[in-house]
């Protein structure tokens, strides 16, 4: 199922939109490029580049006034949180439903260490017989007996 060439299974919808983005970033591209070159030909005279500096105030406050006319706002530019709202299309939750993760252990548990008593599983009494066997008896002086005790835990011992 692998092809040779990319292929792009879009909506024209997107096409267009892409097709849109690139003039827009070409529009800008241009309008730097005149903003340069107006302020690298008004560098050397003062009186030039402060009616350089009057000319584009004025023009961003009819833009701005544009702007408020079309987006209905109160004369201002809109905010950054508000051009956010606008491309992802949701505006801000007035509350965050977020709740901190569960802690995770991720350095072990200790599960697999044999004779820590950390073991999670229960041992059968099978199990048990056979560990118990494989130790060796000793002698319990309380009681003087061979067997799996001594003095200190002689089942015999009074207590």
């Amino acid at each position: 199922m692998a092809c040779k060439k990319p292929i792009f299974d879009l909506e024209g919808n997107v096409l267009e939109q892409c097709v849109q983005a690139v003039d827009r970033k070409r529009l800008l591209n241009n309008l730097w490029c005149e903003i340069h070159s107006c302020v690298s030909l008004a560098q050397g005279n003062e009186l030039t580049l402060s009616a350089l500096v009057d000319n584009l105030r004025s023009l961003r406050l009819d833009l701005e006034s544009q702007s408020s006319i079309v987006d209905g706002s109160s004369g201002s530019v809109s905010s950054k949180a508000q051009d956010i709202e606008l491309l992802i299309g949701a505006s801000v939750p007035t509350e965050i439903l977020i709740k901190p993760p569960k802690v995770s252990k991720n350095k072990g548990t200790g599960v697999h260490v044999h004779g820590s008593g950390s073991d999670k599983r229960l041992k059968s009494d099978k199990e048990k017989i056979v560990e118990q066997s494989q130790k060796k008896k000793r002698l319990c002086k309380e009681c003087k007996k061979m067997g799996y005790h001594d003095i200190r835990n002689c089942p015999g011992k009074e207590k």
